[in-house]
């Protein structure tokens, strides 16, 4: 089989392969000299690495996308492996794991290494079973508006520019928008996330109007069951 693999730099050989075995990885082979290398695996998936001093983890602009199957299962290995063996899964700082994003073309979640290298790792949205669930609302009269919100929050990473268009295009008080109870629980997902993520505090306006429509749920319905797990993974990211 024809396959590309990446080969991206790092100022420490051992630290870095210890950081992959931590989140699940076989280490393949390792050379500290001359000339450091290492080749790590994940199934079919293979990245190498190579020593270089000049690399400064915080300026390093090397990334690559890495096509999985199952994203979800990959980002729960991921994640345990980095609790089990760290004892907290890192969300900022270097290294650190996102939480999963839905977003237009694909779910994906980004690892950021020892090295500062970024991988982008997702299952495209044809193969996902519910294609971008917290990307779309079904109110015609914000659906454009909140889709353009959600991929500047997770997509561009813009949370000043998301914010912007929140204040632009949002009412102030969200519970008064005209929508359904699952369009409203999604908006409020994304700007207690953005709130979180400019602010580093949850809006307790949000997190009320979101304990409100979590309490009145019907628990039989799936949908309502991954808005639960989303809050959860924001409250805890």
């Amino acid at each position: 089989m024809d396959k590309i693999i990446p080969i991206l730099p790092c100022p420490s050989i051992m630290e870095q392969v210890a950081f992959y075995e931590n989140l699940g990885f076989t280490i393949v082979q390792t050379y500290t000299r001359p000339n450091p290398y290492a080749v790590v695996q994940y199934g079919s998936l293979e990245i190498h690495f190579y020593g270089s001093k000049k690399t400064l983890p915080a300026e390093n602009p090397s990334m690559c996308y890495l096509r999985v199957d199952d994203v979800s299962a990959v980002h729960e290995a991921f994640s345990n492996g980095l609790k089990q063996n760290l004892g907290k899964i890192p969300r900022s700082g270097i290294p650190r794991i996102s939480m999963l994003k839905d977003l237009k073309d694909d779910r994906r979640f980004m690892v950021t290494n020892m090295g500062g290298n970024t991988l982008f790792i997702g299952t495209p949205n044809a193969e996902v079973n519910e294609p971008a669930f917290f990307r779309t609302i079904e109110s015609a009269e914000f659906a454009e508006k909140f889709a353009i919100l959600y991929d500047l929050l997770y997509s561009k990473e813009d949370s000043a520019t998301a914010n912007n268009m929140r204040v632009k295009f949002f009412p102030e008080d969200l519970s008064s928008m005209d929508v359904g109870g699952l369009d409203m629980a999604k908006v409020l997902l994304a700007v207690l996330d953005l709130h979180l993520q400019r602010n580093h505090i949850v809006d307790p306006r949000v997190e009320v109007k979101l304990k409100e429509l979590l309490e009145g749920c019907d628990w039989g319905n799936s949908d309502w069951r991954k808005i639960a797990e989303k809050y959860d993974q924001i409250l805890g990211g």
